[in-house]
């Protein structure tokens, strides 16, 4: 019985720390947010450079993140909705087990966009987009590299479209 409360315990634990949700001021304009290259959940190298040009929205989540699974469903319905208009989704994860349960995690839920290993660098200050110490933590880069937001916590679906639309349109 005490295992069960444990577990119970542990899972409120993390349910509170990656439900956090609030505007975090972009890190800034001293490094090139197009630097950051990670491997995809098969291995291959990809670079934020490889998206220059479009609207990226850089998501960073874990598999055990129940905020990020909310906030899942926004995201892979922008991509649908706007990636032929100059949207790209990227997902960084940051599980310890990496592509062991990230690219299953990809398969089951369809997502369309590409997801990166992460695991645990980003909580080191100085990293591109970092540090990361807040679940989900969205990072929206316009067609430009200019950081528009960074949010940590679930994005706001009004916040997310009317950025979209906002730099789509230009």
């Amino acid at each position: 019985m005490a295992s069960g409360r444990r577990w119970v315990a542990l899972l409120l634990l993390a349910a509170a720390s990656c439900a956090h949700a609030a505007r975090a001021e972009p890190t800034g304009d001293d490094y090139d947010p197009y630097e950051l290259s990670l491997p995809d959940t098969r291995g291959q190298p990809v670079s934020l450079g490889d998206y220059r040009g479009k609207l990226l929205v850089v998501n960073f989540f874990a598999t055990w993140c129940f905020p990020c699974l909310g906030l899942l469903p926004l995201l892979i319905e922008a991509q649908q909705k706007d990636g032929a208009a100059g949207l790209q989704v990227v997902g960084i994860g940051l599980d310890r087990e990496a592509e062991l349960v990230l690219e299953p995690f990809r398969e089951f839920y369809r997502i369309p966009y590409p997801i990166l290993v992460g695991a645990d660098r980003f909580a080191e200050p100085g990293l591109p987009l970092g540090p990361i110490h807040t679940l989900p933590t969205t990072v929206v880069i316009s067609r430009s590299g200019r950081i528009l937001a960074r949010w940590e916590g679930v994005l706001p679906r009004p916040l997310l479209d009317a950025m979209i639309a906002h730099d789509l349109a230009r």
